[in-house]
């Protein structure tokens, strides 16, 4: 069984017990014993976090980076486990929703929604869950473009739960052509697109910090046969509490290198990047 998929499970049976605040700190501290015993995960957020290093707001070496990105990811969890106590409503609370600032950015999603295919471009970034229901709550519902996370129960509780608050979950090649229809109808769907390629799978060169990244070309291969708007999208924890500042590009130019969109999130929080698989650079 995957190390994190161990981790959730034994979260999963204190995280409801003890007061947020507390179930984040017991959640660092076992993340910290993921981290020293997984040695393959560790090496390859080590040599990711490498790619960070010189660029963003972070005291510290690529290894300090690369295992507070564990810690944060036991926050990421803890979030996970008590999804249900959220509401749609709860969640655009919780990225400052009712922000004037926000407000130009919210009627432009509303006026787009059932009028045109919109597709978020999100990354294993701060909390990808908070924003799918605050975007139920201020605009509508939307499907995710999920994958397996290694054990049955696990994804039946993750996928249930995202559905309760609005996003439907797809998976596989079915639920890849699910997203497609569903764009094809004008609707919303997000897609975590950040991950290493499979063997044999298409891929794009994209650019990180002048770094040179091959990924799947997925996202922007729906993109184009659906004609659908490319948002980049992620959420940026603030603190060790359920607040989150989104980072949004409404303006994103599908010509241009959809990971360099996110420099600005990963400048501002780089420990928030969850990426415990070694990337390949071109």
């Amino acid at each position: 069984m995957h190390p994190l998929t161990i981790g959730y499970q034994t979260l999963g049976r204190v995280a409801r017990m003890l007061p947020r605040p507390a179930a984040y700190l017991a959640a660092r501290r076992m993340m910290d014993a993921v981290y020293l015993g997984w040695s393959r995960g560790r090496r390859a957020a080590s040599r990711n976090a490498a790619i960070l290093s010189p660029h963003v707001d972070w005291r510290g070496n690529a290894d300090s980076l690369a295992r507070a990105q564990f810690r944060r990811y036991g926050e990421y969890l803890v979030d996970a486990v008590r999804l249900d106590e959220l509401s749609p409503a709860d969640c655009f609370a919780a990225v400052g929703g009712d922000d004037p600032a926000w407000a130009e950015h919210w009627q432009k999603l509303e006026d787009w929604y059932g009028r045109r295919p919109i597709l978020f471009a999100v990354i294993h970034f701060g909390n990808w869950d908070i924003l799918g229901g605050a975007y139920t709550h201020r605009v509508g519902p939307s499907m995710v473009l999920v994958d397996d996370l290694g054990h049955p129960a696990l994804n039946r509780a993750i996928q249930d739960q995202r559905a309760r608050l609005g996003m439907t979950p797809a998976a596989g090649r079915s639920g890849l052509r699910r997203i497609v229809e569903h764009l094809n109808a004008n609707g919303t769907a997000a897609v975590l697109f950040d991950r290493p390629p499979r063997p044999g799978e298409r891929t794009t060169v994209e650019t990180l910090f002048g770094r040179d990244i091959r990924l799947p070309d997925e996202i922007q291969r729906i993109a184009e046969r659906t004609g659908a708007r490319l948002i980049p999208l992620a959420a940026e924890r603030l603190g060790h509490d359920l607040r989150f500042r989104p980072h949004i590009d409404l303006n994103h130019d599908p010509r241009n290198p959809l990971l360099s969109a996110f420099e600005p999130a990963l400048r501002s929080a780089p420990d928030q990047w969850y990426q415990f698989r070694e990337l390949t650079q071109s």
